[in-house]
């Protein structure tokens, strides 16, 4: 069988890294210095300039290193600003990437690229948007992986103490469907121009599937949302912080068709997303100090009888659309100790 003129050594690449525990398991695409020199071309800034410290393992960031992490993962140079913007983002101190790294939680850090940029680049927003067939998902989403994995030490077992992780640690990257949103998009609910592109981090579990296909009004579909978000066992309960909701576009439609706007939706989930003290009582992290640290005061004095909500208030539900037909919607619980939504613009120039 022919070889189709691929190099021996390319082929047994992935070996020598797996011994170093330089990649995520996967094929790599070899970081020659051609490949790498096209993806800087893109990026035109200083090769040795510090990005960032990739913590836990506070690995140099330089933005020749981020432009190998491209290239191994497969990206195309012109991905450049989003994988950027993507780790400048999740960099801020509030985002405390250092907890979101280590700990035995599952979350991984979920990009949501939305604006003009996402049809530019061909993020995949419409149907299987959390699963594959796109490059520019997996490869975005790769890169930032192989970066917080290489230079951040974040190797499962080590650094990563995650018990069971999810996939979105391969890589986890959607776009919103602009056309599709009747709302605001969610850049714009972070104080950005409705014309920017831009790039929104949040640590967050695997996404929980809301499946109504019964009801044809806003009320029926949010109550089965807010139902399937108000679990025992998820950490938004006891540490709040902050909360995803993807809205596929057929329940979008319906919600819009009833006049609700994106922020009647918040505020519905809000009220409606809570669970009993007296069951929040019996499971998940439940404490005395975490009650101090994370709840209000008036929850924190609150009886049996209250229902506890999930977030602090409706801003703290980010809602977004994405996906195919189907009458199914998503939800992504946060870790709440940190990795809470991180919104940055994403400037094509700036590179």
């Amino acid at each position: 069988m022919s070889n189709l003129g691929v190099s021996s050594k390319i082929l047994t690449i992935e070996d020598g890294l797996f011994e170093e525990a330089w990649y995520d398991g996967l094929p790599v695409v070899p970081p020659t210095r051609e490949r790498v020199d096209e993806v800087l071309k893109e990026v035109d800034r200083d090769p040795l300039e510090i990005v960032g410290i990739i913590p836990p393992m506070m690995g140099v960031a330089t933005v020749e290193k981020v432009a190998i992490h491209m290239v191994m993962a497969g990206c195309k140079p012109e991905y450049a600003p989003v994988v950027f913007t993507a780790l400048e983002t999740m960099l801020k101190p509030t985002f405390n990437l250092n907890g979101v790294q280590a700990t035995t939680h599952n979350c991984a850090p979920l990009l949501v690229v939305s604006g003009s940029i996402v049809k530019k680049l061909g993020i995949n927003f419409g149907s299987n948007v959390f699963g594959s067939g796109f490059r520019a998902n997996a490869t975005i989403g790769r890169a930032i992986r192989l970066i917080l994995l290489n230079l951040g030490g974040a190797i499962p077992g080590e650094l990563d103490n995650s018990t069971f992780g999810h996939p979105g640690k391969f890589s986890f990257c959607i776009a919103e469907d602009e056309e599709s949103n009747p709302w605001a998009s969610l850049h714009e609910d972070y104080g950005l121009a409705r014309d920017a592109s831009a790039a929104t981090i949040f640590a967050c579990e695997a996404p929980h599937s809301v499946n109504d296909h019964i009801n044809h009004h806003a009320k029926g579909i949010l109550a089965t949302i807010a139902d399937t978000m108000a679990t025992l066992g998820n950490n938004n309960l006891h540490c709040h912080g902050d909360v995803m909701v993807v809205i596929s576009p057929e329940h979008a439609a319906t919600i819009a068709k009833d006049h609700w706007t994106k922020q009647d939706v918040k505020e519905f989930l809000f009220e409606k997303a809570r669970v009993p003290m007296h069951l929040a009582k019996t499971g998940g992290m439940y404490s005395k100090e975490n009650k101090e640290a994370f709840w209000p005061k008036w929850l924190q004095e609150a009886d049996d009888s209250e229902m506890v909500p999930l977030v602090k208030s409706p801003d703290r539900i980010a809602v977004t659309v994405a996906g195919g037909l189907g009458r199914f919607s998503m939800v992504l619980h946060g870790w709440g100790f940190g990795g809470d939504l991180h919104c940055s613009q994403i400037n094509p120039y700036k590179y």
